[in-house]
């Protein structure tokens, strides 16, 4: 009996119970590195106000903990790393989380430096194997390369946050090319449900993205999963890769777009939402644009195998009907593998992917609803002949599918307060009893 009561006394008083404040010193590499060392899983470092530039990249391995700054504009991390010579870990910050608690980064500015990055890295890395990841009230101004990148097998929340992006630098990649922390390339990833409207996957929400000209707030590839919800874009788009350019890495797997307002008054791509792969729900999303511009839909699906023969797109080649990796059910190669409106198949391994051959992807259609272009309805569209109305995608609500919770429960509340989340209370009547 004294051991039960004792082993419930451990278990109440968790490792959160004990979590610290760890101060860093200053908001130098140095200092913030220091108070990193020191952490235990459940602590908080606090980052004080100031502007500092790190030159060296910092890398958290591990540890459960939260890096909170003074706020978005008092707390200021310039990046200095030198991204030419690869292959040197290139990003300002790495954070590689871990499973049994929440990880989290709040109120800091991320902002660009002039050290040209050819192998377009980013500023900051979450990987890891972590599904209570939250990132929130933090400025990102990338410069010279893109801004967050999301890898691995990491899942939670991107929230409350302002993306201030450039020419051609985008503001969040993801890949989960690690999916259920199983191989590589998203391969796993493909081998998976959809699992539409739940919590597996990347979600960014109540942020907003603005840019003056050719900027993407989102793109990914390598079986990323994404839910892209209640955010304002100015000049932005979203997109995504097939299992084309990106290499031996396979399309994003899933995407759920909706809630979005974008808006186009300089720079105006053909469409807001471009999609080159997976399978989703796109819906409710309001876009205007203003001027001469060529703005012609809010979403298109295509599929470059197909439709651009200008690549060879290695290892995977031409949707023609000839390919061993397509379903060639048609002269012109459909379906495609891994093209829009396709979903689960066999699980591929090895850089050399293995078994060669059609995967036998299960039709999984795209669907769309409610998005509207300057006030009026805009029907999904595809530039792709393999990607057809009725069959690959359906203009109309997806049956039986209902979104996740909103607002995400990770940012308990819409509120996207940037003070830690606080851990458990102790309790206050626990007796031994003998």
């Amino acid at each position: 009996m004294k051991a039960a009561c004792f082993a419930l006394i451990v278990l109440c008083f968790s490792a959160n119970a004990y979590a610290a404040t760890k101060n860093a010193a200053s908001c130098s590499r140095a200092d913030v590195g220091t108070a990193v060392n020191s952490a235990s899983d459940g602590d908080t470092i606090v980052i004080p106000a100031g502007t500092c530039t790190w030159t060296s990249n910092l890398t958290i391995t591990g540890k459960i903990l939260v890096l909170q700054g003074a706020g978005m504009n008092n707390t200021v991390i310039v990046d200095g790393v030198s991204k030419e010579t690869y292959p040197n870990i290139p990003q300002v910050l790495t954070y590689f989380t871990k499973p049994g608690g929440m990880t989290r980064i709040t109120g800091m500015t991320f902002t660009g430096g002039t050290i040209p990055d050819n192998y377009n890295k980013g500023m900051i890395e979450i990987g890891g194997n972590s599904d209570q990841f939250r990132m929130d009230n933090v400025r990102i101004r990338p410069t010279t390369t893109s801004g967050v990148f999301f890898t691995g097998n990491v899942r939670g929340v991107l929230d409350h946050s302002v993306f201030e992006l450039n020419t051609w630098h985008f503001g969040i990649y993801v890949f989960h090319e690690k999916w259920n922390n199983i191989g590589d390339f998203g391969d796993a990833s493909y081998a998976d449900d959809s699992h539409l409207g739940t919590n597996k996957a990347i979600f960014i929400e109540d942020n907003v993205f603005d840019s003056n000209d050719k900027s993407i707030a989102i793109d990914g590839w390598s079986g990323s999963r994404v839910v892209f919800r209640h955010n304002t874009l100015r000049n932005v788009g979203f997109a995504n890769h097939g299992t084309e350019t990106g290499g031996r890495w396979r399309s994003q797997r899933v995407f759920e777009v909706y809630d979005n307002t974008i808006s186009y008054d300089t720079f105006q791509w053909a469409n807001m939402v471009g999609l080159r792969g997976g399978t989703g729900v796109i819906f409710n999303n309001r876009g205007t644009y203003t001027g001469s511009g060529f703005t012609q839909v809010v979403a298109e699906l295509t599929n470059y195998r197909y439709s651009d023969r200008s690549r060879l797109y290695s290892p995977w080649g031409f949707c023609d009907g000839s390919n061993i990796w397509d379903g060639n059910q048609q002269s012109s190669g459909y379906p495609c593998l891994d093209q829009p409106g396709r979903g689960k198949g066999t699980l591929l391994s090895g850089f050399d992917p293995a078994p060669a051959g059609w995967t036998s992807q299960v039709s999984d259609p795209v669907y769309a609803w409610g998005n509207t272009l300057n006030g009026q309805p805009s029907p999904l569209k595809s530039s792709a002949a393999v990607v057809a109305e009725g069959r690959d995608y359906f203009n109309a609500p997806k049956p039986n599918y209902t979104p996740y919770t909103y607002p995400h429960p990770l940012t308990q509340g819409a509120s996207g307060s940037s003070s830690a989340p606080s851990g458990p209370s102790a309790p206050t009547n626990v007796r031994i009893v003998s």
